[in-house]
């Protein structure tokens, strides 16, 4: 058989392979565990799609990511600020030498 026939070869088994194992062995496990029947249950009772919390254009996501960042710049401005205060407070108490900052 020539190099390129098995190597088409291969790849067909494991598309086949895989597609076996998500269409058919998973979703026939899943049927047989009432763990994974329950959960279903409570997603679908509560419509709730456990996946989109990956998607970004869920609304939770988004205010979750925009409260995030915001919280990030006001503590780094805060840090700033103290930093920028701390070096005018020991320039002024060394008569305008600059002094080590022990804040780092």
């Amino acid at each position: 058989m020539p190099r390129a026939a098995r190597t088409i070869f291969r790849l067909c088994c494991w598309i086949g392979g895989l597609w076996l194992f998500f269409c058919v062995l998973g979703p026939w496990l899943f049927s047989l565990s009432p763990a994974w029947q329950r959960y279903d249950a409570v997603q679908e009772e509560h419509n709730i799609h456990s996946g989109a919390i990956y998607y970004t254009d869920v609304p939770v996501t988004q205010e979750s990511e925009e409260a995030t960042r915001k919280a990030v710049r006001e503590g780094m401005a805060l840090r700033m600020q103290r930093r920028i205060d701390d070096r005018k407070a020991a320039e002024a108490g060394n008569g305008g030498a600059l002094a080590d900052d022990k804040s780092h």
